[in-house]
This record gives structure tokens, sequence and C-alpha cells, in this order.
């Protein structure tokens, strides 16, 4: 068995206003946010709590995990299409794992 170690670095984005804040704060909380009742992700994607409980959390995502929770969040939360496009569009053009299509995202407050 061999140990593997990775480096974490940081580099934060900009986020827009409504919708993608308050998306985002909700998926901080909640990491199935848009995933309907039994949260079923297929065990597709991964959380780690941040060590400071609410309004600190660690998220490796898959494209498609996250495009799933933002398509799900937008259609209980009854976003416009303007809003959901909007809400869309910023998650495509995140700066994804070229190789695994993922990518880990630190959300706090």
């Amino acid at each position: 068995m061999s140990v593997s170690v990775g480096v974490v670095e940081f580099r934060y984005l900009d986020v827009p206003d409504f919708p993608v804040e308050r998306f985002l704060r909700d998926l901080m909380i909640d990491p199935n946010a848009g995933m309907g009742e039994n949260g079923d992700d297929e065990n597709e994607d991964e959380y780690w709590d941040g060590g400071g409980g609410y309004g600190n959390a660690y998220y490796e995502l898959s494209r498609g995990g996250l495009v799933k929770r933002a398509n799900g969040w937008a259609a209980e939360e009854e976003v416009g299409a303007t809003e959901r496009a909007t809400l869309l569009n910023w998650i495509e053009n995140l700066p994804y794992q070229k190789s695994a299509d993922t990518i880990m995202l630190h959300l706090s407050d």
C-alpha cells in the first residue's frame, strides 16, 4: 500500500449575486441541496466537513453532480429561466480538473 499526498491551494472566485450566491449558501448547509428528498448522488461526489462547522465546507463534485444539484435547486426554488441559465453558465465555467471532470470547492461565510 502506498501513501498519496496532495497539496490544496485556494483560488477564490468572484461569485455573482442571485442565484449563484444563494445556491452556494444552500449547498454549504446541505451537500445534497437540489437532489430531492432522497439526496441520492449515486456516490459520485464526496464531502468533507471543513472543521469549522456551519459556514465552512469542502466538496469534491463532478460537473454532472453539480449541474444536477443546480437544476434541482432551481426547480425547488422556482428560479426563472434567465436566472437558471446564469447559474448553469457559472457552473459550466468553473475550473474543473480536466482528467476527472471534477472540482473541489471550499465554501465559507
